[in-house]
């Protein structure tokens, strides 16, 4: 493999997997899919009984079986990987890293090709990645020859390349807060619709609620984090207020750490062309949403328990939905005047 031109955001040379030292593994309560041939390699293998055995008993097959998607990890009783062993793999300990089925070798990284350039980046819903970017790791972007192949490649227009950078641009600029920033992104990607959202009279802690309770479904740990959340704000809103403020004192430089952890989903997702389904009016009511779950959820989350890495968490569990599922195009779907989000 030839060395390429790669950018990525600065913190993306200093990331590491925490392995063992991981609070939530990624290889606990995923739906972790792997492909056909990734699969009969596993399968046909010469290793150890015991590592044998592990991967005999590990995957399961899908509702809908594809080449791409042959089989899922099948978790044990403790909702954990059947190869994991004490918050370590077993099979890249004993047979190497490039025997592991590409989604557990990349993650959290993304490799992408967009309009002929590399880019580098890694998801919000890695805790180690948060704890990066909340050490206050500029967005900036670097570059580096590296040894790296693209998984993905998008192809779009020079013209939408410019305006990819022009919302990141926007994202960092300091001289506005973070809820101006993302007004302006907005106003760019439909002036029209976007306005007549935002002057809905709705109520947007309750239209936060109802969102949380349909995603919550979504992952184990975002349902552990909202649930009272939900309860606290469907029985007293006005305790958002305090709750708020409270939240905001303990974190001073949440603008910032918000705007860094948005941005790095924006470059994950390739903002605003996240999905083939969803078109630009769908990206941006998913990022008004985005903006107004992180606000509701780390603010809720925050009275009922105020260390950093509860802040972390509550986030990373948030991102487990916005980065790996068709999020951008449901929000689209289920909810009405998303841009009234922004007022939380």
């Amino acid at each position: 493999m030839k060395k390429e031109k790669w950018y990525f955001p600065e913190y993306y040379r200093h990331f590491s997997c925490k392995a063992d030292k991981c609070r939530h593994t990624c290889c606990s309560s995923w739906r972790i899919p792997i492909s056909k041939a990734e699969y009969q390699t596993l399968m046909n293998m010469e290793c150890s009984d015991d590592l044998y055995r592990r991967v005999q008993r590990a995957f399961e097959e899908p509702d809908f079986i594809t080449d791409d998607c042959y089989r899922y990890i099948s978790f044990n009783w403790l909702g954990q990987c059947p190869v994991q062993e004490k918050g370590l793999c077993a099979l890249h300990r004993e047979k190497g890293e490039h025997y592991l089925p590409k989604v557990c070798r990349l993650y959290p990284r993304s490799l992408k090709k967009i309009s002929g350039h590399n880019i580098a980046s890694c998801s919000s819903s890695c805790e180690a990645v948060l704890e990066l970017l909340y050490e206050h790791y500029r967005m900036n972007f670097i570059s580096e020859c590296l040894e790296l192949e693209p998984e993905l490649q998008y192809d779009v227009s020079e013209e939408d390349a410019v305006q990819i950078k022009h919302f990141q641009d926007l994202l960092k600029d300091r001289s506005t807060t973070l809820t101006e920033s993302l007004y302006q992104i907005c106003s760019v990607i439909n002036e029209h619709e976007f306005l007549k959202d935002y002057a809905s009279d709705e109520d947007p802690l309750s239209q936060a609620l109802q969102l949380l309770r349909r995603f919550s479904h979504s992952n184990q740990r975002l349902r552990d984090i909202a649930l009272p959340v939900i309860e606290r704000y469907s029985l007293n809103g006005e305790s958002y207020i305090k709750d708020k403020e409270a939240f905001e004192t303990a974190y001073p430089g949440w603008m910032e750490f918000f705007e860094r952890v948005i941005n790095n989903s924006m470059i994950y997702e390739n903002f605003p062309f996240v999905d083939k389904r969803a078109d630009k009016t769908d990206s941006y009511r998913g990022l008004c949403v985005c903006y107004g779950l992180m606000r509701v959820l780390c603010i809720g989350n925050h009275f009922f328990n105020r260390e950093k890495d509860s802040l972390i968490d509550a986030l990373a569990a948030l991102f487990h939905l916005i980065d790996h599922t068709a999020f951008y195009y449901n929000v689209s779907a289920i909810t009405d005047n998303a841009a009234i989000m922004l007022k939380l």
